[in-house]
């Protein structure tokens, strides 16, 4: 019995705590609250099992000395889908990674593989519908009406992606702009080169 009495606080200090806005589920708000009392970063904790960055991206940390982690897009505890948890953004004029990358590709299966890898590089997910709508947007460039297509990739940070054909063109121009640090600079300008 005292071991069940011990208990009960704890019990119902989880019912009674509500879920945070912008979490998913309590069993994932209480294990970011983790706050270990003798390492002040969760990165050298081996007992944190779930870490968020600055930027608000959520993963499971590699234990072994550095500051690595592995992101993840699903909660380990409901299974829901995890979005960029919000922080508060710098100034426009403080952000150092907004950036501008530009390619041109001839074939529309090129847009579409680009846009998986840019997608799932960034947390998001192409998905078939969202593919259609571009595809539907794509058939029409080129006309006096429709010179562009935009499409935001919404992961762990922000990118829009813009599609144009000028008239009688054979190339797409392919751009991508938003908050791109340099591994996905360097991720995305690799793609650009194997897609050219």
């Amino acid at each position: 019995m005292p071991a069940i009495a011990s208990l009960l606080p704890r019990i119902t200090r989880n019912i009674l705590r509500r879920r945070p806005r912008d979490l998913c589920c309590t069993a994932l708000a209480e294990h970011l609250d983790f706050e270990c009392r003798l390492h002040r970063d969760p990165l050298h904790c081996a007992d944190a099992v779930i870490f968020r960055d600055d930027s608000g991206r959520i993963g499971l940390p590699i234990h072994d000395g550095g500051s690595s982690y592995i992101a993840i897009r699903h909660c380990p505890w409901c299974g829901t889908r995890l979005r960029k948890q919000p922080f508060e953004a710098p100034p426009v004029s403080n952000r150092q990674h907004l950036r501008e990358i530009t390619c041109r590709v001839r074939d529309p299966e090129q847009v579409r593989q680009f846009l998986e890898r840019v997608s799932d590089w960034t947390g998001s997910l192409l998905t078939d519908s969202d593919w259609h709508t571009v595809r539907a947007g794509m058939e029409r460039l080129g006309s006096e009406s429709d010179t562009q297509v935009s499409y935001l990739i919404d992961g762990w940070t922000a990118i829009t992606a813009y599609v144009t054909k000028a008239p009688k063109a054979e190339n797409i121009r392919l751009q991508v702009v938003g908050e791109i640090d340099d591994l996905l600079a360097a991720r995305i300008e690799t793609l650009i080169e194997l897609l050219g």
